[in-house]
């Protein structure tokens, strides 16, 4: 190694040199100062059922009786360490925080954003439903929609997310196809955790320039592209919704950005080398 050899003097302009390219602190430095500053959104059940830390309210709307808050044994800060998670039982109703300045929408204009999340299910025992849905925002599941749900109608099972603009005519076969992801061979159990991340891009742009990407446990699993999403919502449509629809399962550490992330966050996310407690506070 030749490091040794470099006196403070030369460091210093090396660094002013390397830090054009990527900066002193390296890909991962840049990586959290791009999230830190670009969250919106941030819950990790550490305290209770209210965002950590958001843009717009913190308060959630939930289920008291079937739905339970853990305290300890969900994502931690390390491996050595665990947190408070959220459980849904069978029956339970939807996990709701409010999306105005929570969630990057806007009516007439182009926007992106990105839903990050951490999910414990074995879909093959746990989840009963058809389409039992973890994640939603929008207005119905053909109208207007972001969705990530678990298609257990049609063999393979499998975990989709979709995207679905306003609607003009019913969700048909070719529509599914064309905008909606899936990922196919899922082994997960319930003592286990994986994490999602959805991207989107170019949403109510106005023209076929919209994207969506789906990442899993730090992997893109798919991406649709060159597709025109545009969304009309009112209030009540933009609510942050998990468990919308029938999942029994687990989540945690939820984060909502307002750009759209890239393989490296996703995968940064999924391992990440700084505390996301105070990596992603807004009032840090």
């Amino acid at each position: 190694m030749v490091w040794r050899f470099i006196t403070p003097i030369k460091c210093i302009l090396f660094c002013s040199v390397v830090s054009g390219v990527m900066g002193c602190g390296g890909p991962e430095k840049a990586i959290e100062e791009k999230l830190s500053t670009h969250v919106l959104f941030f819950s990790n059940f550490e305290k209770g059922v209210d965002a950590l830390s958001s843009a717009g309210s913190t308060l959630a709307k939930i289920d008291g009786a079937l739905t339970t808050h853990h305290i300890t044994d969900g994502v931690g800060e390390t491996d050595k360490t665990s947190d408070g998670y959220i459980s849904f039982s069978k029956g339970s109703g939807a996990l709701i925080y409010e999306g105005k300045g929570n969630f990057p929408y806007e009516e007439n204009k182009a926007w992106s954003g990105s839903v990050s999340f951490w999910m414990g299910v074995d879909p093959k025992t746990d989840l009963e439903a058809n389409y039992p849905e973890p994640f939603h925002i929008g207005k119905k599941w053909d109208d207007a929609v972001i969705f990530v749900d678990f298609d257990k109608k049609n063999s393979p099972l499998s975990l989709r997310f979709g995207c679905y603009p306003d609607k003009t005519d019913e969700v048909t076969d070719e529509m599914v196809q064309k905008r909606v992801i899936r990922v196919e061979g899922l082994n997960w159990k319930n003592t286990e955790w994986h994490h999602i991340v959805i991207s989107c891009k170019n949403f109510n742009s106005g023209k076929p320039d919209s994207e969506w990407a789906l990442y899993v446990d730090g992997v893109e699993k798919g991406r649709k592209k060159n597709l025109r999403q545009d969304l009309s919502w009112g209030p009540v449509a933009q609510s942050i919704r998990f468990n919308h629809y029938k999942y029994a399962g687990k989540i945690d550490e939820i984060a909502v950005f307002d750009i759209a992330l890239g393989p490296a966050d996703a995968k940064y996310l999924y391992k990440p080398h700084a505390a996301l407690s105070n990596l992603l506070k807004k009032d840090r």
